[in-house]
């Protein structure tokens, strides 16, 4: 029998046709850059039931805040317990780059909020190309197609006002180009805000306050789901073929507003949450007193005053890419906090 990824279904309800479909004979070892992230966590795992056991995954041990100091602990006896070999990988370190894509051929790569990221990407996409790499899957924010042109309207709008959006933009136009001097074929899987976000960025706030706080103004947000995303890399690192040097856009259900996301999380936690609703200022105010740098509530705080724009209200904010890939309709807000199978170890919401 065929194994089973971690949302519960065989591996046919994920990838259309499996009854032609066979894995890539030289999709060799793979390398996932970051085994604790978000969508890096579930692609690992999910490889790795999927039967593909060559896998690689880097995790960063530094400090979290306000993240249990057993998160990191835990994602890897989980990942080495299904089979993956784990390495300590920080994205500061070259020399890390080095041991981590040794006899890899394939590279899954998302690159965290961190400070400095203008200079990791293009070091890092160096030394893939010095260590002949030959698939590269990046994940990414909404980026202009030809195939969407709402889409393209939105991620041009982002990529010109929220600076970290900006700087995945940059890395794409340089991954895009890799190919006219290396063997690296790219996948680029591009989204939008992905459900996880708004209740990590809560943290402490929402689980022991029982608030949620938001600037958006009631507009509807292009939410999406986590466990989409990872279901689209899984098949095009899987199937490559037919997904060589192609970008995708991933996009949610239909807009969600913010207030629709706490009446459904009160409904999970079995008790009241309080919505707290800040203007731009006020809400950039709200993050710089949880602590955070100035450079990360700059960008957070940009983002939420795109979220405020009401674009990702139109119909033509949305694409058929993951339906394209998977075969699936995406996911609600509510089938995603559904899931916890899918969710990392100590970090379930709710």
């Amino acid at each position: 029998t065929l194994p089973k990824i971690m949302r519960g279904k065989l591996l046919a309800d994920v990838i259309p046709g499996l009854g032609k479909f066979t894995f890539d004979a030289d999709v060799g070892k793979v390398f996932v850059t970051s085994g604790t992230g978000v969508v890096g966590y579930r692609v690992a795992a999910s490889l790795l039931a999927a039967g593909h056991k060559d896998v690689r995954v880097g995790v960063w041990k530094g400090d979290r805040q306000g993240v249990d100091e057993n998160f990191v602990p835990k994602i890897i006896e989980e990942l080495e317990g299904r089979g993956a070999e784990v390495m300590e990988f920080d994205w500061s370190s070259e020399a890390d780059y080095l041991v981590a894509l040794d006899g890899v051929k394939t590279v899954f790569c998302t690159l965290p909020h961190i400070e400095g990221w203008a200079d990791v990407f293009p070091a890092f996409l160096k030394t893939c190309k010095d260590k002949k790499i030959e698939h590269f899957v990046k994940l990414s924010f909404l980026r202009p197609t030809h195939d969407f042109k709402g889409v393209a309207e939105i991620a041009k709008m982002y990529r010109d006002n929220v600076p970290f959006v900006s700087f995945h933009g940059t890395c794409d136009d340089i991954l895009q180009q890799a190919k006219s001097n290396s063997r690296i074929s790219y996948t680029i899987i591009c989204t939008s805000h992905l459900m996880a976000t708004p209740l990590l960025a809560q943290g402490a706030l929402l689980r022991d306050e029982q608030k949620y706080v938001s600037g958006s103004y009631g507009m509807g947000v292009n939410y999406v789901s986590p466990n989409d995303v990872a279901d689209a890399c899984v098949v095009v690192l899987l199937n490559q073929k037919p997904h060589r040097n192609k970008v995708y856009n991933i996009t949610g259900p239909g807009p969600t507003k913010d207030s629709e996301i706490v009446e459904i999380l009160s409904r999970k936690y079995g008790k009241k949450i309080q919505h707290i609703e800040l203007g731009f200022h006020d809400f950039a105010k709200d993050i710089k007193k949880r602590g955070l740098p100035k450079w990360q509530v700059r960008d957070t705080a940009s983002m939420e005053r795109m979220k405020a724009h009401g674009m990702d209200e139109v119909k033509s904010s949305y694409t058929e890419d993951y339906h394209k890939i998977t075969g699936h309709q995406p996911e609600t807000f509510e089938q995603y906090l559904d899931h916890k199978s899918c969710m990392r170890p100590g970090l379930t919401f709710p």
